[in-house]
């Protein structure tokens, strides 16, 4: 009975032991990120479709706008702070209006390699981005 009881102790300490920390958006959202071609002023007479680069370190991230189809740097952008309010949900500074901050629903799966950026109905019509980690 003692030798049944710790292996089941043993099991348990393992068991526990071996957890895996959650993975969060502030870990997940780090590193470079390649757009899939996303439409600027959707519905608009300047719509534009448009290629992002983004990298993001801890506390700011830079973005290059990239053309379509050919995908060379038309504008870059750096040190645009940005913040994690939930695990589903960010406010970065508006690249196109400084002063100004976009937020946007964050759609992630920490096994996947992609996020899908909706904007929230606060904002003034920024593009729905999806986003693929490089």
């Amino acid at each position: 009975m003692k030798r049944l009881f710790t292996i089941l102790a043993f099991i348990l300490l393992f068991s526990i032991g071996c957890e895996k920390d959650e993975m969060k958006l502030s870990e997940f959202i780090l590193g470079e990120w390649d757009s899939e071609l996303t439409i600027l002023n959707p519905n608009t007479p300047d719509e534009a479709p448009m290629y992002f680069y983004a990298n993001f370190s801890k506390e700011t991230f830079d973005l290059d706008f990239l053309t379509y189809p050919d995908k060379q740097l038309a504008i870059s952008v750096e040190d645009l702070a940005y913040t994690i309010n939930s695990e589903s949900n960010i406010t970065i500074d508006n690249p196109m209006e400084e002063g100004k901050t976009v937020n946007f629903d964050i759609i992630w799966n920490p096994n996947d390699n992609k996020m899908v950026w909706n904007p929230t109905p606060s904002n003034d019509n920024p593009p729905i981005m999806v986003f693929i980690k490089r």
